[in-house]
């Protein structure tokens, strides 16, 4: 099964599933350490705003979306931005391409591959002098062989997409109340009684 580290969602599944393989998702992995160098960026920005550096802090506000995306996502104007955070600042560089190499772990060619990118990162994150990197490690390294787990066998998410999208879909049905006409595909309009009156 697929999910995050929650322990609201990894407990009960061991405790009433024993059998069942956990693993966690690629997409929560790759988030936390987009939210550690994000965490980064925010502290460098801080500390350019307090010494009064207003135009370093513009540009660092600014490249968090090219700090965010894939490398092959990136329009040029974002590659240029990523450039200038090479040049200017090496610990929100670092941590990009800590981020960046983790994301690797799932895209290699073979297991073999992916589980030795693993250890690599393990071993630079824990002493790159960047905390949330070092808390990050220590938190994969904690739940390691979860995360191999989603390297090594095909796993189903914990809820299934299309439930999640349905109930998404009737939240935005039951915020929609104001414009009833503004249909939500898949599911019914809503009541008459739900219409506002002229």
């Amino acid at each position: 099964m697929s999910c995050d580290d929650a322990d609201w969602i990894t407990l009960p599944v061991s405790e009433r599933c024993p059998n069942a393989a956990i693993c966690l998702d690629p997409w929560h992995i790759v988030k936390a350490a987009t939210d550690a160098l994000d965490e980064i960026r925010r502290a460098v920005w801080n500390e350019a705003r307090r010494s009064g550096n207003k135009q370093l802090a513009k540009d660092l506000k600014g490249a968090r979306f090219a700090l965010w995306k894939r490398p092959e996502k990136l329009t040029d104007r974002q590659q240029q931005k990523l450039t200038w955070i090479q040049t200017l600042n090496a610990p929100i560089y670092r941590a990009y391409l800590l981020k960046e190499q983790l994301r690797q772990i799932y895209h290699a060619d073979s297991l073999e591959d992916a589980l030795a990118l693993l250890e690599a990162w393990l071993k630079w994150a824990r002493r790159c002098r960047l905390e949330p990197f070092i808390k990050l490690a220590r938190r994969i390294t904690e739940q390691r062989p979860r995360v191999e787990a989603a390297i090594t066998r095909p796993c189903v998410p914990a809820m299934p997409r299309r439930p999640v999208t349905m109930i998404s879909r009737a939240r935005i049905a039951t915020t929609s109340i104001i414009r009833p006409d503004s249909a939500v595909p898949g599911l019914p309009p809503p009541p008459a009684s739900m219409k506002p009156t002229a």
